[in-house]
């Protein structure tokens, strides 16, 4: 079976997992990309948009799952209070040779 990359959101307890994506065997390039909302912007709208997703063989961006920003908020997130990127392994095993992070702007 190949291996793939999974996007699970969690709101308070409620979680379920978004997205599959296969994925190449071997080293993955996950990508963060932050976007402005939609038009029009208002209070009901989040600050943001974050795409998650992965780098395929030919450079290119597969979309893995898009989350409102707002879902990352104190109000929400339950006292988290910024965002944070790094690798977590919910179970299992998972074996990371690095991290890096690049900030394209």
């Amino acid at each position: 079976m190949a291996p793939r990359c999974r996007s699970t959101h969690r709101v308070g307890s409620v979680r379920a997992t978004v997205a599959t994506l296969p994925v190449p065997a071997g080293p993955a390039v996950l990508s963060v990309r932050i976007t402005p909302p939609p038009q029009p912007h208002d209070a009901r709208t989040g600050p943001d948009v974050i795409t998650l997703g992965v780098e395929q063989p030919d450079g290119t961006f597969a979309a893995l799952a898009t989350l409102d920003g707002r879902y990352l908020s104190t109000e929400v997130a339950g006292g988290f209070t910024g965002r944070v990127i790094g690798l977590y392994a919910a179970r299992g095993t998972v074996h990371a040779d690095w991290f890096a992070y690049e900030p394209t702007a």
